[in-house]
C-alpha cells in the first residue's frame, strides 16, 4: 500500500514538472535544453520523411518537409507511417502518444518502495536530458516502450510467451538500429534444450529478415559518419573530442576500452554480493539496460537523452546500493555519478542564465566546456562498473545455460 501511494506521488511530481515545462518552456532554455520551433520535433521529422517518400522524393538526400532541413538517416521502415495514413499534421497527437507510452512503460518498471527510492527516481527522471527527449518526442521513447516487455516475456511461465521476446528487439532494430544491443537479453538461459533451439531458430530467421531489409539503410547510416557534439553529449570519446585529434580514432579507442572492460568482467568470474541480491527480473533488466547504454557509450558519441534507458537499471541499482559496506559501494558510486551526470551541464547553463554578468563571454564558454568535460568523466564513472558487472553476468548466464541443458518440468519458469 505504501509503495502504491509513493508511486502515485511520483506520478504527481512528474506531471507537475513536465506540466510546468510545457507552460514555461523558457525554463528548459535556461538549463541548456534547446527548445525546437515546435514540440515533438523528432516525431515530426519521421513523419516529414514519410511524407516526402510518399510523394516520390528521397528524404535520405533532402528531407524537404523537415523543420530543420535535416536528412533522414534511419531505416525506411518509418515510411510505413504514410502507408498508415499519417502525415506531419499528426505530429502532436502522435508525439504525445509516444511520450505517454514511454512513461507508462517506465512506471511499470520502477517500483517505489520507500521515500529514498522516490527521491532517486525523481531526481533522475525529472532531469534536463529527460526534458530534452520529451520535448522532442524522440523515437528512443518508443523504442524503450517496445523493448520493455522483453524481460517479463523471457521470464514468463508460458513457453509461447517466452518465444515472443525476440520480436520487440527485431522491431526496434528496424526503427533505429541500436536496439539490436538489447538482444543481449536473449542470452538469458532458456527453460530447456528444446526451447533454446526454438529461440535461436526465431532469432536467426529475424536476423536474416533484418539483414535483407536494412542493408542499404545501414550503409547510408555508416556513410553519414554522424557524431554528436556540443552540450549533453554521451559517449566514451566525448571527453577527448574537444582536445582535437581524429574523432574516429578516439571512438575506436573507446570501443577497445569497452571490450577490455567486458573481458575483465568475464575473467572476474562471478557477480558481486550486491548484484546477487537482485531478483531475476531486476538482474535481467540491468543486463539488458547495460547492454544498450554501454553499447551506445562505447560505440559512438550521441546525446545524453539516451540515458532514458537507465530506467531499466534503477530498481536494481537502488537495491544493490542499499547493501551495506563494501559490496554496495560500486552501485552507490554509479548512482552518484549518474545524478551528477544528468544535472551538471544543465546547472552550469542555469548559473550562466541567472547571472550572465558573473563572467564574460569567454568565461561562459569555459564554464560550459568544463562542465562538459566533467560530464564526460562522470559518464565513464557511471558506465565502467556496470560494464564490468555485465561481463560477470554474461559468464553467469553462460554457466546457467550449460547447467540447464536437461529439460525442465512443464510450466517451470526460467527464474527458478
Amino acid at each position: 500500500m505504501k509503495s502504491r501511494r509513493l508511486k502515485l506521488a511520483l506520478v504527481a511530481a512528474l506531471l507537475g514538472v513536465y506540466g510546468g515545462l510545457g507552460i514555461f518552456p523558457g525554463l528548459m532554455r535556461g538549463f541548456g535544453v534547446g527548445v525546437s520551433v515546435l514540440w515533438f520535433r523528432d516525431t515530426h521529422s519521421m513523419l516529414a520523411a514519410s511524407d516526402a517518400a510518399r510523394e516520390g522524393r528521397d528524404p535520405f538526400v533532402d528531407n524537404v518537409y523537415d523543420v530543420g532541413g535535416e536528412r533522414h538517416i534511419y531505416p525506411d521502415w518509418w515510411f510505413a507511417l504514410g502507408q498508415l495514413g499519417l502525415s506531419r499534421s499528426d505530429a502532436y497527437w502522435l508525439g504525445a502518444l509516444i511520450v505517454g507510452l514511454f512513461w507508462l512503460a517506465a512506471l511499470a518498471v520502477m517500483p517505489v518502495p520507500s521515500w529514498r527510492a522516490f527521491g532517486w527516481l525523481l531526481v533522475v527522471c525529472a532531469s534536463p536530458p529527460f526534458w530534452l527527449v520529451v520535448n522532442r518526442a524522440n523515437p528512443d521513447l518508443l523504442v524503450f516502450a517496445l523493448l520493455t516487455p522483453v524481460v517479463p516475456w523471457l521470464l514468463h511461465r508460458e513457453r509461447w510467451v517466452r518465444l515472443l521476446a525476440p520480436g520487440p528487439v527485431a522491431l526496434g532494430t528496424g526503427l533505429k538500429f541500436f536496439p539490436l544491443l538489447a538482444g543481449a537479453a536473449l542470452l538469458h538461459p532458456a527453460a530447456s534444450r528444446r526451447e533454446t533451439w526454438q529461440r535461436w531458430t526465431i532469432i536467426m530467421a529475424l536476423g536474416l529478415l533484418l539483414a535483407w531489409s536494412l542493408e542499404d539503410d545501414v550503409q547510408r547510416y555508416l556513410a553519414a559518419g554522424w557524431i554528436g557534439r556540443g552540450l549533453f553529449t554521451f559517449g566514451a570519446a566525448a571527453v577527448a573530442l574537444p582536445g582535437g585529434g581524429d574523432p574516429d580514432s578516439w571512438v575506436n579507442v573507446g570501443r577497445l576500452a569497452g571490450a577490455v572492460l567486458v573481458a575483465w568482467g568475464l575473467a572476474r568470474g562471478s557477480v558481486g554480493a550486491a548484484d546477487a541480491a537482485l531478483t531475476p527480473r531486476e538482474r535481467l533488466y540491468q543486463f539488458m539496460g547495460t547492454a544498450v547504454l554501454a553499447g551506445m557509450f562505447f560505440l559512438t558519441v550521441g546525446y545524453l537523452y539516451k540515458i532514458i534507458f537507465v530506467v531499466w537499471l534503477l530498481p536494481g541499482l537502488l537495491v544493490a546500493a542499499a547493501t551495506p559496506g563494501v559490496p554496495g559501494r560500486p552501485a552507490r558510486f554509479a548512482l552518484g555519478c549518474l545524478v551528477a551526470l544528468v544535472w551538471i551541464e544543465g546547472l552550469a547553463c542555469a548559473l550562466i542564465s541567472c547571472w550572465p554578468h558573473l563572467t564574460d563571454a569567454a568565461g561562459q564558454v569555459l564554464m560550459r566546456r568544463t562542465a562538459g568535460m566533467i560530464s564526460g568523466l562522470l559518464a565513464w564513472g557511471f558506465i565502467v562498473p556496470l560494464t564490468v558487472g555485465f561481463g560477470a553476468q554474461l559468464r553467469a548466464y553462460g554457466k546457467q545455460s550449460r547447467e540447464s541443458a536437461a529439460p525442465r518440468s512443464a510450466g517451470a519458469t526460467i527464474a527458478e
